[in-house]
C-alpha cells in the first residue's frame, strides 16, 4: 500500500505520530509546556525538510493545521503505547521506503526533543535516554547512535 492509498484513520494516526513521540518524552498527554511546544514545532519542521519522499508528505501534512491537530490528537484519547502500536501497524501496511522512513524520522524527532529538553539543549539526559528507547521499541526500530545522537 503506498501513501496515496492510506486510509484516512492511517493517515491520521500518523500524523498524531511525532505527537505520540512528544508525549512520551514530556509526560503529558495534553497541555504541552508552551516552550516545548514551540521547539517540538521547529524540530518537526527541520526533519521533515530532511526526510525523503513519500514520508516527507505525511510529516509536512502534520503542520498544516496545528491547532486541529492538537485539539483532534486530544479528543483522540489513545495512550502513546497504543498510538504508536497503530502507527506500526500502519506503517508496516505501507511499507518500504515510507515506513522505515517514517519510523527513522520519528526517531530523529524524539531525540531532537530530547537534546532540546537537556542541558543547555545540547545533551540528553539519562531520563531522556531511557524514553528514548522506550519509543525506538514502540516503533520497533533498533535504535543507533546517529538516530539517537545520544
Amino acid at each position: 500500500m503506498g501513501v496515496g492509498l492510506l486510509a484516512p484513520d492511517d493517515r491520521r494516526t500518523l500524523q498524531f505520530a511525532p505527537l505520540w513521540v512528544l508525549s512520551a518524552l514530556a509526560g503529558t498527554y495534553t497541555r504541552f509546556d508552551p516552550y516545548e511546544l514551540d521547539a517540538f514545532w521547529d524540530v518537526l519542521v527541520e526533519v521533515t525538510l530532511r526526510t525523503p519522499e513519500p514520508a516527507r508528505s505525511i510529516l509536512a501534512s502534520t503542520t498544516e493545521n496545528r491547532a486541529g491537530l492538537l485539539l483532534d490528537f486530544e479528543l483522540d484519547g489513545r495512550p502513546v503505547v497504543s498510538g504508536l502500536s497503530d502507527t506500526v501497524a500502519a506503517l508496516d501496511a505501507m511499507g518500504p521506503p515510507a515506513g522505515p522512513d517514517y519510523r527513522c524520522a520519528l526517531l530523529r524527532i524524539a531525540a531532537a526533543v530530547a537534546r532540546s529538553r537537556g542541558p543547555f539543549g545540547r545533551r540528553v539526559t539519562t531520563d531522556d535516554e531511557q524514553k528514548l528507547l522506550l519509543v525506538a521499541a514502540l516503533l520497533d526500530v533498533e535504535p543507533e547512535s546517529d538516530d539517537l545522537l545520544v
